[in-house]
């Protein structure tokens, strides 16, 4: 049923560093916190939730893999618990996945290095209603923060709906247990209004940062102490008049943002620094010009990928911003598709980025659609050239399915997750796949 092809472009040397992609302070705070006020010390070794010790920090490994982006394994449908929109390192070479279960409910799970689980929970949400995990960090200690939309109203009535929705954090120990819950507060909406937000969340140092947005919204960064206690929260400042728009948190609470213009219609990329000042920001004029995923480099600069030339529909390319947003390099990506196409991706702390995403395929004689999407992961190295690329066939009877996430676990291997549309054609199945050598 499924086929699948490595090309390796470079078997040159790999340093696998681990990591992943994905303020003016002010007092006071928007937010609450409850669960357990007995948290373990920040300092020392990482324990357990009973206090015992869990081992070293998850250290990044700094060595190559023996065949760069080699599949060691793969799992699908119902060997995972749901669907993986979001992936992180957790310590001795394990993964930590996070999404949207069965029953509309979010999950977070760890798994080792060789795909078993190592604990999980399901998070039902304190309303009942639909919640979906949207994001997960890993700080240093092995804690594990899950970002979560939680639905608190759904009422249809008359043809009409009111929609509203908070983002929650949740803090477990590095053996699963549930330390605490913090959700942000903010306003009911008006009758017959919608607030659905969206979110990213970064481990930085002793801080958990969130990133929140919902369409027609600011952007307000908040930044958590290790308890769940806000230590600050900003609005930060970005053009109006948008309409696609692209966000990342890098792994010190810095924030990279792609958004299209309109009025002229041109692109804006931006920087924000670890407490939401601004740091640059440039803009191209064009309406070809479309952001597809963006990701917050360690140098300050940004990663931007998506339809990018003067052919939109076809043709991807990756583009790398300096620390003072001056463009570096251009790279064409060997992928065609939808110019809606989105990338998931992770960075390596030598600035190498993994990219996942889909890419249209001639179809197969015995294709249900008479279409087909392969799933495609390539790691670009620092420079912008392709290391190695992965190409992932579902398989009959609709073969139609892309890459949704991707991490570097802490042995420096590449687990990357994706979806494909199951055999009923009516329904998408989780995937998720390990690569050798980052």
């Amino acid at each position: 049923m499924t086929s699948a092809k490595i090309a390796v472009i470079s078997l040159s040397l790999l340093v696998a560093c681990g990591g992943a992609g994905g303020e003016s302070e002010t007092d006071g705070s928007s937010g609450t916190s409850s669960g357990s006020d007995t948290e373990e010390p920040t300092d020392g070794p990482p324990t357990s939730s009973s206090g015992d010790p869990t081992g070293d920090e998850p250290a990044p490994a700094c060595t190559p893999g023996d065949e760069p982006g080699a599949l060691e394994w793969s799992q699908s449908a119902a060997a995972l618990p749901g669907f993986v929109p979001s992936l992180a390192a957790g310590p001795e070479d394990s993964v930590v996945l996070a999404g949207h279960a069965p029953g509309n409910d979010a999950f977070v799970e760890l798994r080792d290095a060789q795909g078993a689980k190592v604990w999980s929970d399901v998070y039902a949400g304190v309303h009942g209603l639909d919640d979906v995990a949207l994001d997960v960090a890993v700080d240093s200690k092995g804690f594990v923060h899950v970002l979560v939309r939680e639905v608190i109203l759904h009422a249809v009535a008359e043809m009409m709906e009111t929609f509203d929705a908070r983002l929650v954090v949740l803090r477990y120990a590095p053996d699963g247990a549930h330390v605490w819950r913090w959700e942000h507060e903010r306003a009911p909406v008006e009758p017959w209004g919608s607030y659905s937000p969206e979110g990213r969340l970064a481990a930085a140092g002793e801080s958990i940062v969130v990133l929140e947005w919902a369409y027609n919204q600011p952007f307000q960064h908040v930044r958590l102490d290790a308890f769940g206690n806000v230590q600050a929260e900003v609005t930060l400042a970005v053009p109006d008049n948008s309409y696609r728009v692209r966000f990342d948190v890098g792994a010190d609470g810095s924030v990279a943002l792609a958004d299209t213009l309109e009025s002229p219609e041109r692109l804006w990329v931006g920087r924000f620094d670890a407490h939401g000042a601004p740091a640059w920001s440039v803009e191209f004029e064009g309406d070809e010009l479309k952001p597809g995923s963006v990701f917050a480099a360690a140098d300050g600069g940004a990663y931007l990928a998506g339809s990018l030339d003067a052919n939109p529909g076809l043709s991807f390319s990756l583009r790398k911003f300096a620390g003072d947003g001056a463009v570096e390099w251009s790279q064409g990506l060997p992928v065609e598709g939808a110019d809606d196409l989105r990338f998931g991706g992770a960075l390596r702390c030598d600035g190498a980025l993994l990219l996942v995403g889909g890419t249209d395929k001639p179809p197969q004689p015995d294709n249900e659609w008479g279409q087909r999407r392969d799933l495609w992961a390539g790691l670009m190295g620092p420079d912008g050239a392709l290391l190695w690329s992965f190409e992932h066939e579902f398989g009959p009877p609709f073969s139609w399915g892309d890459g949704n996430a991707a991490a570097f676990t802490s042995g420096g291997a590449a687990v990357v997750s994706g979806s494909f549309l199951g055999e009923d054609g009516a329904n998408y199945q989780p995937w998720l796949g390990r690569f050798s050598g980052g």
